[in-house]
């Protein structure tokens, strides 16, 4: 009998080395968490485990989480709870939390979590198999080290989680601004920018996978070389980016407006392939809010910068965000606020309620705004918006746009829907496009429409020519 067990408990364990383990992947957040999520994904010993096609059915769930605003931090305990539920049914075997929540309450995680198996913060992602191994035999394990935000390099592979004509280039991590309502230094870390020879390396690499479009992002893209090389070098990034063969667009995430200079300005509206398009948080116009939020700029600069750029780049379109209800915003600040709204016609905004982080120096601030007059300018600020953005693009209707097409109407025949420069993923609108019957159109085709219809955020268009 004692011969049978141990042939039986010999023939488990070979099962279990035989058997390559499945882990799914939910990322949270922005395209920054997403890269890093693709890096995780690609940093997978292959010989012991695989990637399953969806985080509710695999052995080990890995969840990549954020901790910008309460409301990110709240959607990322959610998804913990219901992912942990999935375990206690047996429809996963091991929970895995990753990320910026992590890194900035380690110690809080771990007490009150004992569902979760392991935690990883977002320096660590090199130890992941390390960690994966001890989940495997059943041990929990905390790994989140003192040293934030991984800064990945070219030769490190990605498992891409978006369509291959769309990719996400981190070209730096961290973040060196000291701006009163942010946390993020904390848990991602100083600005850190990566070679700029290492990111045209990935660019080139993703393009020869498919991609046609590359979006730059980065906490803080325009101060991109700044630490290494003590001057500012995303328009040579940018240069170098646009000699790239078969790759059609190049967008530009989360600029920092103090950094937005002339040089960048010319280079940005003289490049063939970089979108005029340019994501460029504000935060707000106020002298004496901005001030205390140490952003760098004034009412003045700010209404010099846009006039500049609207000046210098034909078509440019803006994308910024803004928060409401800072402490001391009082109504006059607010409706300083919507007067600049009304000025600039932004393409594309986010509103932000106010929200008091922990650690941060505007959480200490006297005169925090209660939170029903936050949300009433939330309200307020949305619906300026929404008629600007109506305006906006109903003044493109008969215009002859480029559009990235990403994907077919299942409702509606000959119905397909992409995207043009002036959107990025995930975030701006989308361009709904009628094509004759005979015509079809896949991921990845770019083709040119006629604009025929405006909504708030979306444009309705007719196929006028397949472009190559």
């Amino acid at each position: 009998m004692s011969l049978l067990i141990q042939n039986a408990r010999l023939n488990k364990v070979s099962e279990k080395c035989r058997r390559r383990v499945s882990v799914g992947m939910l990322s949270l957040g922005c395209p920054k968490t997403l890269v890093d999520s693709e890096l995780i994904l690609g940093m997978l010993d292959q010989n012991r485990y695989e990637v399953a096609e969806h985080v509710t059915d695999c052995d080990i769930a890995l969840l990549n989480t954020c901790a910008f605003i309460n409301e990110a931090k709240e959607e990322s305990l959610d998804h913990i709870l219901n992912l942990a539920e999935l375990k206690r049914e047996g429809r996963i075997k091991a929970l895995v939390v990753l990320g910026c929540l992590v890194q900035r309450y380690p110690k809080e995680l771990e007490k009150e979590l004992r569902e979760v198996d392991a935690f990883m913060g977002t320096g660590d992602y090199r130890e992941l198999n390390h960690v994966l191994d001890q989940v495997v035999d059943e041990k929990r394990i905390s790994y989140v080290g003192h040293a934030p935000g991984f800064l990945y390099t070219a030769q490190i592979g990605r498992l891409p989680l978006t369509p291959l004509h769309t990719r996400y280039i981190k070209i730096s991590e961290g973040c060196d601004h000291i701006c009163s309502f942010c946390t993020i230094p904390s848990f991602r870390g100083r600005h850190r920018s990566r070679g700029l020879d290492d990111v045209v390396s990935e660019a080139r690499h993703l393009v020869k996978e498919g991609a046609r479009e590359l979006v730059l992002t980065g906490q803080d893209t325009t101060y991109f070389g700044r630490d290494t090389e003590k001057k500012f070098l995303l328009g040579a990034l940018l240069q170098e980016l646009n000699k790239i063969e078969k790759l059609r667009w190049i967008r530009i995430l989360y600029a920092y407006p103090s950094c937005v200079d002339e040089a960048l300005i010319e280079t940005i509206g003289s490049l063939q392939k970089v979108c005029h398009y340019l994501d460029m948080p504000l935060q707000h116009v106020s002298d004496s809010i901005l001030r205390s939020m140490r952003r760098g700029m004034t009412k003045k600069s700010t209404y010099a910068l846009i006039g500049k750029l609207r000046r210098k780049i034909p078509n440019l379109a803006l994308r910024t965000t803004f928060i409401v209800g800072y402490p001391g915003e009082r109504e006059g600040e607010f409706r300083e606020l919507l007067g600049f709204m009304e000025f600039a016609r932004f393409d594309r905004l986010g509103l932000f309620t106010y929200s008091q982080e922990d650690e941060s120096d505007a959480a200490l601030l006297d005169h925090q705004v209660p939170e029903r007059i936050k949300e009433k300018r939330f309200r307020e600020g949305m619906q300026l918006q929404q008629r600007i953005s109506k305006e906006n693009n109903e003044r493109l209707v008969g215009r002859t746009l480029s559009i990235l097409i990403e994907g077919a109407d299942e409702k509606h025949p000959h119905l397909y829907f992409g995207r043009s420069y002036m959107d990025a993923p995930e975030v701006d609108g989308l361009v709904y496009v009628r094509a004759p019957k005979e015509v079809r159109l896949n991921q990845g085709d770019f083709v040119r429409a006629k604009v025929i219809g405006a909504k708030e955020y979306d444009l309705s268009a007719a196929y006028l020519e397949l472009e190559t």
